[in-house]
């Protein structure tokens, strides 16, 4: 009598080794891609901050043109803060200036102690712009006599973001005869 009987084979284990390795490169990949993504949303969050600081500091700056724009007779200038229009030579670097600097001697945006553009806009508080007279410029080259030019005026519009974290600072040469 013979006997064929078939004996299955003993696995060494390799489709379990094989598996583990392919679970542990899928792991990988997933948790980059999950670092990438969050990498990838805090840019977009960023740059979004960014924007809303840059479009309330322009509307700043363009609050302290019209107000030069507006005015029948050149404005006064004056050097107790706030004022609407600073002397010459009198603020300092304005890009280095803090949140606390700006409340003190900027003008808020619009109605003061109302947000027009932090409840629009979502940023973290109204903009505030400094309005600095830089110098009148005669029209003709005529010494001493010149009595038609224009007055220059240095803007400045400053805003923080939605989070606080970005901050914008902007700025203007604005001419205007009276």
């Amino acid at each position: 009598m013979s006997c064929n009987t078939h004996h299955p084979q003993r696995q060494a284990g390799a489709a379990l080794v094989t598996s583990l390795l392919l679970l542990v490169v899928l792991t990988i990949l997933g948790i980059t891609t999950m670092q990438m993504t969050r990498m990838q949303e805090r840019m977009a969050g960023n740059t979004r901050d960014i924007s809303l600081a840059f479009q309330a500091a322009e509307a700043a700056l363009r609050d302290g043109e019209a107000l030069i724009d507006a005015a029948p007779t050149a404005p006064i200038p004056c050097s107790t803060p706030p004022c609407n229009v600073y002397q010459t030579d009198f603020l300092p670097l304005l890009t280095g200036q803090g949140t606390a600097w700006w409340n003190t001697n900027g003008i808020e945006y619009g109605v003061t102690g109302t947000d027009e553009l932090a409840d629009t806009l979502g940023v973290a508080q109204d903009p505030r712009r400094t309005v600095e007279y830089l110098r009148f410029v005669p029209d003709d080259l005529m010494v001493g006599g010149a009595t038609t030019g224009r007055d220059f005026y240095q803007v400045t519009g400053y805003s923080r973001g939605a989070s606080n974290n970005a901050y914008i600072v902007l700025q203007t040469t604005f001419a205007k005869s009276f």
